[in-house]
């Protein structure tokens, strides 16, 4: 429940956070002036009322033309409530997985509503990979926490209606998809109800939605369309914008990048249903009953009014001409409250007057990091760029404040350097849902006041109070850093909270396959100018590392030092956690340092623990030179230099012409065929160097570019079949096969403490002359055979293995290291 994971936040901020829209705070570049057609419209969505609550599991699930729809043409606040970050799935631009792949996709949701016009939230759920059912997710995730979640979403926003992406019968296809639909429309009752979750109502009220939807998928010509349906045209045109809601829907799903979602552009009518699930019945429009118009609040037709004599006077050419009017509007608004979406309009109305003064402010920071207790320099700038009269009253950076007022002069900027002092207690840059330890299904957020939020509030934040149109306004502003890439231009990317100090060990995972010492290499690097410590390892009971601690001494920043120790393990198999810490002025510090660098999404930087998984396990190999063909990118590569093998990196030329005879063994990577367009066409080639000796080991892959019945000498076909219970048994249905024995005799046991799934895109069908040594499934599913596939090729053979060794190996199974030296061991 959120009572026992959430510590109670200030009451103002929590006002506040749930007032804010979301979708300003994604990106730490400052807010461009809209263009006159945004401008228009903007003026135009001030005057309507209303919020639409949009709910389905993962990134990617939400209808992205129906979103841009709700908020562009029936310019409502809408909102997406995504009920995971995406972490378990697989990533097509780069290596990282699990928490990095889970900001990424969390990034790319946030650049998706930039263009669409929505807004983003979360539940705490977190994404633990293919599920087959809802109740297998609602016992992972936790009914009653993520149903809290979602009736807190609905509380705080108050919408008009609610939108399911899914249905609850399982047409979904996905457990987290049917348990999303069944989550909501219960949140749906229980969010009206004060004797459900009370815990909340200390900061929010009851809330109860007009009516609730399920986006039904389009029906087929010949089926009967319930009169319950209403349906919408989401490829309808918006002459303003100059462009349709499926047009617009392409460019937001297309910063799906990690999931390769990129999409072409679709014009012409395109409908979409709505079938009513719970609620008052609509007869002819999703709003049906609901008021949209200011008259909902009372005094609000007062801001009604003023708001449409804007828009009547607004001549694109001299947008600075409305200010006296929005600021009287402003006013007014100001009068009617706190409500959440009042809040929203507040801010919107502020952007409208921004962008008629031409109005740019900026936060940057001269440098991009900052340390507790350290101190930040600051440059501000506040340009109106027409003649409006407008008044610079205070800069407020975090305490340091530049107060006397300044009449702004047209095109000439007010610029101020301000010297900020860090609190010493300030927490690193980490997203607040990785502070503390999850379980396997659900975040531990220790703030409610960042529960659902898509991100981190702004480490430091900058305030520039404006008058304009006669009227005082606040604008919040992240202190951001600005640089410029000789390819992509100008790059923002938010003030990063770091420790004095980072360390980086060699390997994320140390394979010990005997008693022997192994060499385990630490980089510590200065993030706070000069920095005097000792480095040491923590180890399990029974490992030693020498030395026990060393010094180390770094000047300025950047400063790199490298210290080397020797750890020997345990005398029998065992697995445990290295850790290293710099102790620094009585401080002790154990922090690395990712940095996410993807041209689509502003850089992302964690400071995760700086740990390593230790395996000690007896494992043999047979050969000393691997190539290996990368995919999507995985972390196979260094699992194999940690089994002792020389491993080099293949390119398609390599391939196509290379001397392939040198390597034992060739073995392909995570959905390779699906992301290097050359790949198919070499094959061949791969099985001619299988028949003349060698050994291929083909990873997983998926069905997304056809049948891919040409991998293997016999023809097989990768299906959709797979295991998603890591701890589902697994059968020998050749307990002598070489595939289990050779070089290391592989048991039962070798298949414990797996983590996410047993594997996927299992063989189906299979040629009879391939041999299936192994076989497992689901619960209450038939056997699944295809998931290890052995054939005799020439004088060598072919390995398809869709057991998911790209999670096993980092997460140092040691089974699983094993079973994978078999496979590159083996020979006919």
């Amino acid at each position: 429940m959120l009572r026992s994971c959430l510590q109670r936040p200030t009451l103002v901020f929590l006002v506040f956070a749930l007032c804010l829209p979301l979708v300003s705070a994604a990106d730490p570049r400052p807010h461009d002036a809209l263009d006159a057609a945004q401008l228009r419209h903007a003026l135009q969505k001030l005057q309507v009322t209303g919020t639409a609550l949009y709910v389905a599991a993962h990134p990617d699930d939400e209808n992205t033309a129906l979103l841009a729809w709700l908020s562009q043409e029936r310019k409502v606040r809408t909102v997406y409530l995504s009920m995971t970050r995406g972490d378990g799935g697989q990533n097509l631009i780069g290596d990282e997985f699990g928490a990095e792949l889970g900001l990424i996709r969390t990034q790319e949701l946030l650049a998706a509503r930039r263009v669409d016009g929505a807004e983003q939230r979360f539940t705490r759920a977190l994404d633990f990979g293919f599920s087959k059912g809802p109740e297998e997710t609602m016992a992972i995730w936790g009914r009653d926490s993520v149903l809290s979640d979602v009736v807190w979403t609905i509380r705080s926003l108050r919408p008009d209606i609610i939108i399911d992406r899914f249905g609850t019968d399982g047409s979904g296809g996905h457990g987290h998809h049917t348990a999303s639909a069944m989550l909501a429309e219960e949140a749906f009752v229980a969010a009206a109800d004060p004797k459900r979750f009370p815990e909340q109502l200390r900061w929010v009220k009851p809330w109860k939605a007009k009516r609730i939807f399920w986006n039904a998928w389009t029906p087929s010509p010949d089926s009967k369309v319930d009169s319950m349906w209403l349906r919408v045209d989401i490829g309808s045109y918006n002459p303003v914008l100059g462009r349709s809601y499926s047009e617009i829907a392409a460019v937001s799903r297309s910063n799906h990048k990690s999931q390769g979602f990129g999409s072409g552009e679709r014009r012409g009518s395109i409908p979409t249903y709505l079938a009513l699930r719970a609620g008052e019945p609509a007869r002819a429009d999703i709003f049906d009953a609901v008021d949209l118009s200011w008259k909902r609040y009372p005094g609000g037709q007062t801001v009604a009014a003023l708001l449409a004599e804007a828009e009547k006077r607004y001549d694109p050419t001299k947008p600075q001409a409305l200010l006296p009017l929005l600021g009287k509007a402003y006013a007014e608004l100001a009068k009617l409250g706190d409500e959440p979406l009042l809040a929203v309009k507040r801010e919107e109305l502020a952007n409208v007057m921004r962008s008629c003064a031409g109005l740019w402010l900026e936060a940057v920071a001269l440098t991009p990091s900052a340390t507790p207790g350290g101190e930040l320099r600051v440059a501000t700038s506040a340009l109106v760029r027409t003649s409006t009269g407008t008044t610079l009253e205070s800069v407020n950076v975090a305490g340091a404040a530049v107060n006397p007022a300044r009449v702004l002069i047209e095109n000439l900027p007010a610029n101020d350097t301000l010297r900020v002092q860090i609190a010493p207690g300030v927490g690193l840059t980490q997203p607040y849902w990785r502070t503390e330890t999850a379980s396997k299904g659900l975040f531990a957020v220790r703030d409610r006041a960042d529960l659902g939020m898509p991100e981190n509030r702004p480490a430091v934040e900058a305030t520039f109070r404006v008058r304009l149109g006669g009227v005082s306004v606040p604008f919040a502003l992240p202190v951001a850093y600005r640089s410029t890439d000789p390819v992509l231009g100008e790059r923002w990317r938010m003030l990063e909270v770091t420790p004095p100090a980072t360390l980086q060990l060699d390997h994320a995972v140390y394979l010990f396959p005997n008693a022997l010492a192994h060499p385990v290499e630490l980089t510590i690097t200065s993030r706070a100018g000069k920095v005097e410590g000792t480095v040491s390892l923590a180890l399990p009971a029974g490992w030693n590392a020498v030395p026990a601690a060393a010094p180390v001494r770094l000047a300025k920043v950047g400063e790199e030092a490298r210290v080397r120790f020797s750890v020997t393990p345990s005398a029998g198999p065992a697995t445990g956690t290295l850790a290293a810490t710099i102790h620094v002025a009585g401080v002790s510090y154990s922090r690395g340092l990712v940095r996410i660098d993807h041209a689509h999404i502003p850089v992302q930087t964690l400071f995760p623990p700086c740990e390593a998984r230790l395996v000690r396990a007896d494992v043999r190999i047979v050969g000393t030179r691997v190539g290996y063909v990368m995919g999507s990118g995985d972390p196979v590569p260094d699992a194999l230099r940690q089994l002792g093998y020389q491993v080099t990196l293949l390119t398609d030329g390599d391939l196509e012409g290379g001397d392939l005879a040198r390597f034992d063994a060739i073995v392909t990577g995570v959905r390779a065929y699906n992301t290097r367009p050359r790949l198919g066409a070499l094959q061949q080639r791969l099985l001619d160097y299988a028949n003349a000796g060698g050994t291929v080991v083909v990873q997983y892959n998926t069905t997304a570019d056809g049948p891919m019945d040409f991998l293997g000498p016999f023809p097989f076909r990768i299906s959709r079949d797979r295991v998603t219970v890591e701890e589902a048994d697994v059968r020998f249905l050749k307990p002598g096969h070489r595939l289990l024995t050779i070089p290391n005799a592989i048991s039962v046991h070798d298949f414990d403490g797996w983590v996410q799934e047993r594997g996927l895109y299992f063989a189906n069908p299979v040629d009879p002359r391939d041999d299936t040594p192994l076989s497992a499934n689901d619960p209450g599913e038939p056997a699944r055979d295809g998931g290890l596939l052995y054939a005799t090729h020439g004088k060598g053979c072919f390995i398809y293995c869709a057991y998911a060794m790209f999670r096993q190996l980092p997460a140092g199974v040691p089974g699983a290291y094993r079973l994978f030296a078999n496979l590159v061991s083996a020979k006919p």
